[in-house]
């Protein structure tokens, strides 16, 4: 959210902000989120997997691993489609996570938002081709390098 502030600043953001919601963070991070949309006169998308809440997952009866795909990684692309996003901004880096280390800056997904390590393109320096092929989707991170 500062970065992408200070890429617009002094104007407002020109695109909404998305919080994927798995209804299981604490009360102290949602007032946050809504006092950062007040203040700083954010356009909010709050989503939330209409299916896991149906089945009633959660990380306590179905573990974190099931209830993050669920919540959080379905839910991502059900709301990426819902809203017709064809980009995603995220906070993710290399170094978090083993799985993340061939990430991409503008990390490509296809139709069914499944990413392809072959089927990504040359990043060179900073030099990077963000066209959106028809079907496209891009997951973009920013702080991928840091």
């Amino acid at each position: 959210l500062h970065l992408a502030r200070k890429a617009f600043f002094p104007g407002k953001l020109p695109f909404p902000v998305m919080h994927v919601d798995t209804r299981w963070k604490f009360q102290e991070m949602y007032k946050f989120r809504d006092r950062m949309v007040e203040e700083l006169g954010l356009d909010l998308i709050t989503h939330v997997n209409p299916d896991g809440v149906a089945q009633g997952i959660n990380p306590f009866t179905h573990g974190s691993a099931k209830h993050t795909d669920i919540m959080k990684t379905e839910g991502l692309k059900q709301a990426l489609d819902k809203y017709g996003f064809d980009a995603a901004f995220g906070g993710a880096r290399r170094d978090e996570e083993k799985s993340r280390a061939k990430e991409r800056v503008y990390s490509f997904r296809d139709s069914k938002h499944r990413w392809d390590p072959k089927n990504q393109r040359p990043e060179l320096w900073n030099v990077y081709n963000g066209k959106v092929n028809k079907g496209e989707s891009i997951r973009v991170f920013p702080l991928s390098n840091w």
